[in-house]
């Protein structure tokens, strides 16, 4: 299977449990993941977290801690993305490969990955009980998504990284 293909079983994934699903009805599945995600922080010490590979360029250079700092920003960003969305609003880009501001310590950036998961936890009730679903904003390698298919496509982003 090559790359191409890849991004478009994922994307047709992406789209399909989108368009059949409302948010209630992903929400245990993208929350899974999560929580699966969050428990393998939690087993890290500074030491392991701060460990970073001898080689490797962008994201395969990155050790925990900069994994760490990166779901925060870009669980903050989806969150934005999927709130404007569903509302029908102009909604930010998706910026890839972000890294965000860094953090004191492991442990705090561990702090603020449970707090921004728990605000995205909470994010469908924040929700229209109609969201918008035509609205889409393009991702960089899945192309144009709608709300829910963004909300989704957290569940893909935490699985790649676990």
């Amino acid at each position: 299977m090559t790359a191409e293909d890849a991004r478009a079983r994922v994307r047709g994934y992406l789209l399909a449990q989108a368009e059949k699903n409302d948010f209630a009805a992903l929400w245990p599945r993208v929350m899974e993941q999560r929580g699966a995600l969050l428990a393998a922080f939690a087993e890290l010490t500074e030491e392991q977290a701060d460990f970073r590979p001898a080689s490797g360029e962008g994201e395969a250079a990155w050790g925990a801690a900069d994994l760490a700092q990166h779901l925060v920003a870009s669980t903050r960003n989806v969150i934005a993305i999927v709130t404007a969305l569903a509302r029908g609003e102009a909604a930010p880009e998706d910026p890839l490969g972000t890294l965000g501001a860094p953090y004191a310590s492991f442990v705090d950036a561990r702090r603020a990955l449970i707090d921004v998961s728990l605000e995205f936890a909470a994010l469908p009730g924040r929700l229209p009980d109609v969201p918008n679903i035509e609205a889409t904003v393009e991702h960089g390698f899945f192309g144009p998504l709608n709300c829910r298919a963004w909300f989704l496509f957290q569940r893909v982003h935490d699985t790649d990284h676990i």
